[in-house]
């Protein structure tokens, strides 16, 4: 297969629209210039991302509320627009993070539009957002995309905490996750921070576990909100090997990777690990309590002695 040129953009954000979709579009021609297939924009990078994560800001739950039933937009919608037409004319793929506006009812979705030269491929809503609720509805659903040089995935954010996702994803066929996120430091020094550690970390493990390349794409504004709250940045290509082959720390641009993405998918699964695919090499008959509720709700339990009964 000819080679692909992966992007992830690394991107300090605003609550302005406008002006984040218009970096976009330099972004996008930007990525361009480098020959770029298929680039990955940050998580909710449309609106920015909201004052109330882990308690910070002063705005008030209502005032977030608002903002975002003010701010988002369907899908498709003008934002997938001006960047259908971006992609148009480059020949590439898009992957941007938006508040989306559900098509019925009073929903708004953690979201990301992939977004082709003939419009949008696809939409994944985030899954895993306890701490966003009731701000924004969890998704439902683990779609997968073809893509002119692959079968690709989405995810948001948190999804990367549980491993479970990308299985399903691989196992759907997917060998390339495209990953929009709003990581953010634990403290303000990168040569120690545990949250950005705990991204880095759960990004190549991921990568590793299900022989799959991973873009990352983040924030990487420093003393955001009232708080003072620092992205973590560290927008990354991570190959199937787990390696993370290209990465920007701190500083606003696009981090790209060319590769023979097939290739590369193939040479893990057959040579890279001991020779083991750890897809095939499953035991799935013996992983039934992964998807079992009664762990947490036990079905079973003993009947209640009758009353006046001795234990």
């Amino acid at each position: 297969m000819a080679p692909v040129t992966l992007a992830a953009a690394n991107v300090q954000i605003e609550h302005d629209k406008a002006r984040n979709l218009a970096k976009f579009v330099e972004m996008i021609d930007e990525a361009a210039a480098k020959g770029v297939d298929v680039l990955v924009l940050p998580e909710i990078g449309l609106q920015g991302y909201a004052d109330f994560a882990f308690g910070l800001g002063d705005k008030g739950a209502a005032a977030q509320k608002q903002y975002y039933f003010r701010e988002s937009e369907p899908v498709p919608g003008p934002a997938t627009e001006a960047l259908r037409v971006k992609a148009a004319e480059h020949g590439m793929f898009i992957q941007l993070g938006l508040a989306e506006r559900a098509a019925h009812g009073n929903v708004i979705l953690n979201s990301t539009a992939l977004i082709g030269p003939d419009g949008v491929v696809g939409v994944y809503r985030k899954t895993h957002n306890t701490f966003e609720f009731p701000y924004f509805n969890a998704g439902r659903s683990t779609p997968v995309f073809d893509l002119p040089f692959g079968r690709a995935a989405s995810l948001i954010c948190y999804d990367l905490a549980f491993p479970e996702l990308l299985r399903v994803f691989a196992l759907q066929g997917a060998t390339l996750a495209l990953m929009s996120t709003a990581w953010p430091m634990k403290g303000h020094d990168p040569a120690d921070d545990y949250h950005g550690f705990a991204m880095d970390l759960c990004a190549q493990a991921n990568a590793f576990f299900n022989q799959m390349w991973l873009v990352v794409s983040n924030h990487c504004e420093k003393g955001a909100y009232s708080a003072g709250l620092d992205y973590w940045g560290h927008s990354q290509i991570v190959d199937p090997f787990g390696k993370v082959v290209a990465m920007l720390t701190d500083e606003e641009g696009v981090v790209t990777h060319t590769a023979d993405l097939d290739a590369a998918t193939l040479s893990s699964r057959t040579e890279g690990f001991f020779g083991l695919n750890l897809l095939q090499d499953r035991r799935p008959d013996l992983y039934g309590p992964i998807v079992s509720t009664d762990l947490y709700a036990p079905t079973d339990r003993p009947a209640a002695a009758p009353p006046g009964s001795v234990n």
